[in-house]
């Protein structure tokens, strides 16, 4: 709600009391927060252990993650961050002037930890640091009040289920001056069908009822955090539900090191990336590939690149299973190389292990990084 809202109805109040124009009112605003990374920051792709999903049931308390000290919002995907700062300002309006009397200034920080669920119902850790910085007249004995999140009321997005020594919805909170109030929440995403996207952005995060010396303030930071969330139920997925920032980078990644047979490939791909005029899939200075899944729409993008050679040998870049694909890219921004088939098959093991890795979805955008037997890296 708007400060213009919030006035409006305290405006209201007084009018219904017979008081207009000489009457106090306490509104909530909002400023900082983090930006969202275009470049890795919290992740090498090499890192991703393709073998294994972390399992559901298993969250225990924890402090924000660390990989939100890297101060950006979207550190890997499986970690959200959200860092806001709100302030509760008291003042008291007399003929149409308002004249503050009281603020307390509090600093918001959360993190979400994606984790693998059971069946349709992935899991996540909520971490929520609720600090109290600054304090002034009529509030200067900081205020007190309710929390919930934004799941609270919502079963047709997730909800928060209480494990030993978390937290529950709608549980008091006393925010006196200098407080530190940290809370841990494990909630679960609303079951899904098969092959559905459930978007959960906007209902991560924590909200606040607070009392005031006029009338009570909600702190909804849920709402406009940066925390940001998407699961799914694709049917292809080999670890089943899950959810991810979907404002974090995925990557695929091929590596000469990690798996001798897909090293021409990697070879082809490292020069496609370097050389190519919009260096497809490269974070720094170049552009991301976007997933296509249509699977008849990707063999004609092989049928664009590769022409007339046997399909087991040409090698394609972008790849085919993206929209820049085949015709996606002009002529002399692709690259195709003969590979032997054996390697074509490991690149679209890999390719498929990495989309389901970072649960990237048609029309998500993704990077490649390309690892040479002597270690040289695409970017």
């Amino acid at each position: 709600m708007s400060v213009q809202q919030q006035e409006q109805r305290c405006a209201q109040r007084a009018a219904n009391l017979g008081t207009p124009g000489n009457y106090e009112c306490a509104v909530v605003t909002s400023s900082g927060g983090l930006g969202t990374s275009a470049v890795p920051v919290g992740e090498d792709p090499a890192s991703a252990p393709l073998t294994a999903r972390r399992s559901g049931g298993d969250a225990s308390p924890q402090a924000i993650s660390p990989a939100c000290l890297l101060g950006v919002s979207n550190p890997t995907r499986a970690i959200s961050c959200s860092d806001r700062n709100w302030t509760v300002t008291h003042y008291r309006e007399v003929n149409g002037v308002k004249t503050p009397i009281g603020t307390v200034d509090l600093n918001i920080k959360s993190s979400v930890d994606f984790e693998e669920g059971q069946g349709s119902t992935p899991a996540w850790d909520l971490d929520v640091e609720i600090t109290v910085t600054k304090t002034w007249g009529t509030l200067q004995g900081g205020t007190a009040g309710n929390s919930w999140t934004g799941c609270f009321g919502h079963q047709d997005k997730c909800t928060t289920s209480r494990l030993s020594g978390s937290n529950d919805e709608n549980e008091p909170v006393a925010l006196p001056p200098k407080a530190k109030v940290t809370k841990w929440y494990t909630q679960y995403s609303a079951s899904m069908t098969n092959n559905q996207v459930l978007p959960i952005t906007g209902n991560l995060g924590s909200a606040l009822e607070l009392t005031t010396p006029a009338n009570p303030v909600t702190i909804a930071d849920h709402y406009g955090n940066t925390l940001w969330g998407r699961c799914d139920n694709a049917e292809t997925n080999r670890y089943g539900a899950g959810c991810v920032d979907d404002k974090g980078l995925a990557f695929v990644m091929y590596s000469a090191i990690d798996n001798e047979k897909v090293g021409p490939v990697a070879d082809h791909v490292y020069d496609a990336i370097r050389t190519l005029p919009s260096h497809w899939g490269r974070p720094y200075a170049g552009k991301p590939l976007t997933r296509l899944t249509d699977l008849t729409k990707i063999e004609a993008n092989r049928r664009v690149a590769c022409g007339g050679s046997p399909a087991p040998s040409c090698d394609e870049y972008p790849l085919a299973s993206s929209y820049q694909g085949g015709n996606g890219a002009a002529p002399g921004d692709r690259s195709t190389r003969t590979v032997p088939a054996e390697a074509n098959s490991s690149q679209g093991g890999l390719t498929a292990a990495y989309f389901d890795y970072y649960r990237v979805l048609d029309t998500d955008e993704f990077y490649v990084q390309a690892i040479k037997k002597d270690g040289s890296r695409a970017w």
